[in-house]
């Protein structure tokens, strides 16, 4: 709210994910791969195994240009990309956790020089003293990750901090101790996973065999250590049940796509584990996805777990502070914006102040027709319905910040997203297709079937005409529900949707698909 706004097509939120994704893969590797190169090369030198230590040499080179070289580009372009999209965020955990980065940026300079040491040290240093500085490289390294933890989730439980302001109340939160055992286990998997990657390149000698399935024990020793600190995890994320049953419509899906990326994991890292000599580019480059699908989905669904904060019960999404929101009810967004072009007056171009304040309140979470596009719902709504679910945003599924706005505010916002719809607004022409649209465009924003805030059961029995009446008074139910509002056919059509509910046998609530039913 009081920087300046960095608008992209394809999303603030986008572009951060496939940055930090990619940097976390990676990043993890560089904490567990510290311990394989270590360990590995102390068994090698303990079997005087020739062959193994020219393995272990030849890796230690591939994870010194991957990890400081990738790895070191990427983290900058975290804190580059971040600070652009949410530069409020970033101030929030600078000025919350300024000795926590400061503690980690040194242990991320004794890694730094440990690595280069290690790699530089092979044929100049003494064997028990190169043991020790990877040994010194993989402690800096787990250290580094511990403190970053701790900060990440902070975001996610900030606890009494949010009360007592305490460091270590906030460090030392209620999800820290089972994330950090999933990232632990996750790092270690990543040091076999990749080991598995450049195993493929040695020749097909009595090492290599045992090299193989030594990383493929690696992956699945770490595959069920996460596996049982991501049950420890999910007993203390909040809004778990929720979050699964679709209070974030694209989130079971997300977490059906970790599940397959686990059990992908396991079943491809048996391959190399039973039979190393047949171990081949094409499962390490399936293993290499099917790792880089469970990071991506665990990252999603720790990122998701916050909305409608970035920091939980601290600082929202828009960068407005939960304290700061009695002075937005009282006068408004556009009082406390400071970057809103002047020349965009409410009262000359409703429009163009909308427009101010759609970039500085909406386009850090949507995009027009990117991830979170607001134009395939926009074709479906006409002015009512975006003028009345404006001062509701707070109880749709998507767990939005609530919208402050004075009623000049809400017009003139209402009016910029007019101008966003799309000419295309046809529903489709297949009855059942045209009646499943308008059932997601109408209800499935705030509603699944049997999921989160599930409309099967009470809905059930209800005939065509009692289901017409309670459309006309919805708004009588509560004052989180609209006043319903749409043309005669999508009317009809959405009718067809909550007759064929009513009438159905109830399901297991497992979750939500994207659009709002319950799969």
């Amino acid at each position: 709210m009081n920087y300046p706004v960095w608008e992209l097509a394809m999303g603030g939120g986008a572009l951060i994910a496939v940055v930090s994704i990619l940097h976390v893969f990676v990043s993890h590797f560089a904490v567990g791969g510290g311990l394989w190169l270590v360990v590995t090369e102390s068994v090698a030198r303990r079997r005087r195994d020739a062959q193994l230590l020219d393995v272990v040499r030849a890796h230690s080179r591939f994870f010194l240009l991957l990890t400081l070289v990738f790895g070191a580009i990427t983290g900058v372009g975290i804190w580059f990309t971040i600070a652009l999209v949410s530069p409020s965020a970033v101030s929030a955990l600078i000025h919350a956790y300024l000795w926590g980065w400061a503690i980690e940026w040194t242990f991320f300079v004794i890694e730094i020089a440990a690595a280069m040491v290690y790699w530089y040290g092979w044929d100049r240093l003494d064997r028990r003293v190169h043991l020790v500085v990877g040994w010194i490289y993989f402690v800096a390294a787990w250290a580094s990750l511990a403190v970053i933890n701790g900060i990440v989730t902070f975001m996610l439980t900030p606890g009494e901090w949010l009360e007592n302001r305490s460091f270590w109340a906030g460090f030392f939160n209620p999800t820290y101790f089972p994330s950090l055992t999933a990232r632990t286990a996750l790092a270690l998997g990543q040091a076999g996973l990749f080991a598995l990657i450049t195993a493929t390149a040695l020749p097909r000698t009595t090492a290599r065999a045992w090299c193989v399935r030594w990383n493929a024990a690696w992956v699945l020793a770490a595959l069920l250590l996460g596996s049982a600190a991501g049950i420890w995890y999910r007993g203390v994320f909040p809004g778990w049940s929720d979050a699964v049953l679709g209070a974030i419509p694209i989130l079971p899906l997300v977490a059906r796509w970790l599940v397959v990326g686990v059990a992908a994991m396991i079943l491809l890292a048996l391959w190399p584990l039973l039979l190393p000599a047949r171990w081949n580019r094409l499962g390490a480059a399936l293993l290499a996805t099917a790792g880089l699908l469970v990071f991506a989905a665990g990252e999603w669904t720790r990122e998701a777990g916050r909305k409608p904060y970035t920091i939980h019960g601290y600082l929202y999404s828009t960068g407005l502070r939960v304290e700061q929101e009695e002075h937005l009810v009282a006068d408004g967004v556009a009082a406390h914006t400071k970057w809103l072009d002047p020349r965009a007056r409410p009262a000359e171009n409703p429009a163009a102040f909308g427009g101010e304040l759609y970039r500085n309140h909406c386009a850090c979470c949507h995009t027009r027709d990117g991830y979170n596009g607001l134009r395939p719902w926009l074709a479906h709504w006409d002015d009512a319905t975006v003028r009345n679910l404006l001062p509701r945003l707070q109880h749709v599924r998507g767990l939005m910040p609530a919208w402050h706005g004075t009623p000049a505010e809400t017009e003139a916002l209402a009016a910029h997203l007019r101008t966003m719809r799309s000419a295309a607004a046809a529903m489709p022409t297949a009855p059942a297709a045209a009646a499943r649209e308008a059932w997601r465009v109408s209800c499935g924003l705030c509603h699944t079937t049997d999921g989160f805030r599930p409309l099967r059961e009470s809905l059930s029995g209800l005939s065509r005409a009692e289901l017409s009446a309670l459309l006309d008074t919805l708004h009588e139910l509560t004052d989180a529900m609209p006043p319903y509002a749409a043309a005669p056919a999508q009317r009809q059509r959405l009718l067809d949707q909550l007759v064929a509910l009513a009438a159905a046998p109830a399901v297991a609530p497992v979750g939500a698909a994207p659009g709002g039913d319950a799969r």
